[in-house]
């Protein structure tokens, strides 16, 4: 499916004529960054997950701005990593005019207001156009290692969920573990837990979740905006600095549920997704893992079951955000 994804207008700025490519790997901004607005990245017909910006993925991108604004009918991701937990995107390709220009996207980091603190002693700053740690994405999405999972034998810590095993999903359904994964990383940065308190998200007990782990919620601005009363958002969306908070540690152990068809996994009482699969794999997991989880795929692992909207999109809706209704589960 087609669609357009709207970028807030100090969230991008753009590198045309000289300023791109002024030293290897690096790029300046036009001047001024707050001369462009009305960002618009339109996706391709065929990618499968469009809302997850992988390298080499193509977008047409269009702006506004003093100069004119521009478009870049196939702009190629040649950057996709984060900005402490936020993301930062650099696409590439020829104008209208046919010649190379960069768009950098930072959905949920003030990109214009990071310029400006750092333009210093009249030297602009520049960005990187490449990924700066490629072993880096903050792109988990899985359960701490003791969030216990809803199963027909009772609740279960995710730890120790094995493939075969049953498990209960939010519409009352039963599905099937096709495949476990587990990995331990640092937590004391962008990778670090968000901790749920009892009843944030319909939860009965303090929950652990990865940064970019998505939950359920409803509203009616989501259907409104969206066309969707229910929507997943991510965990880091939700952090309000009171009874949602990033929690960071020395190591946290996640663990990746995949089911038959991605689907809301209960845990702790709180709607929470399995895992999708999509370019985040290509990092998060072993190149074992990867052709295990390759091996369980079928068409239906693929396709998320709601819709999924990018953090900026999710801050929207949180001041009228509920926990959605759940039938009776199967046992």
């Amino acid at each position: 499916m087609v669609f357009s994804i709207y970028g807030q207008d100090n969230e991008f700025a753009t590198a045309t004529g000289s300023n791109v490519g002024v030293s290897p790997g690096q790029s300046s901004f036009d001047y001024p960054p707050n001369g462009t607005q009305n960002l618009i990245i339109t996706t391709k017909a065929g990618d499968p997950d469009p809302r997850l910006f992988e390298i080499g993925d193509t977008y047409e991108i269009t702006w506004a701005g003093t100069g004119g604004g521009g478009t870049i009918t196939d702009a190629v991701v040649t950057r996709s990593d984060a900005v402490g937990t936020d993301g930062v995107i650099v696409f590439e390709g020829l104008d209208e005019n046919g010649d190379l220009a960069e768009v950098i996207w930072t959905p949920g980091f003030d990109l214009e207001n990071w310029y400006w603190s750092n333009f210093s002693g009249g030297n602009p700053p520049q960005f990187f156009t490449t990924d700066q740690n490629a072993a880096y994405t903050h792109e988990f999405v899985c359960f701490e290692k003791s969030a216990r999972i809803h199963t027909p034998r009772g609740l279960i810590p995710a730890g120790r969920i094995k493939p075969g095993d049953w498990v209960c999903t939010w519409s009352g359904r039963k599905q099937q573990v096709r495949w476990v994964g587990q990995r331990s990383v640092a937590a004391d940065g962008p990778a670090a837990p968000v901790r749920f308190d009892v009843g944030t998200i319909g939860n009965f007990k303090p929950l652990k979740l990865s940064p970019q782990h998505r939950v359920l919620i409803a509203s009616t601005e989501a259907e409104l905006l969206f066309g969707a009363r229910e929507v997943l958002v991510p965990a880091i969306a939700l952090v309000d600095g009171a009874g949602v908070k990033q929690m960071r540690r020395r190591e946290v152990t996640y663990v990746h549920i995949l089911l038959d068809r991605h689907d809301i996994l209960i845990c702790e009482g709180a709607p929470c997704e399995s895992l999708l699969p999509g370019w985040r794999t290509r990092d998060l997991l072993t190149p074992e893992d990867r052709e295990a989880v390759r091996a369980a795929l079928n068409d239906e692992s693929r396709k998320p079951c709601r819709l999924i909207l990018t953090r900026s999109e999710a801050r929207v809706l949180l001041p009228n955000r509920v926990t959605p209704h759940r039938e009776p589960a199967l046992l």
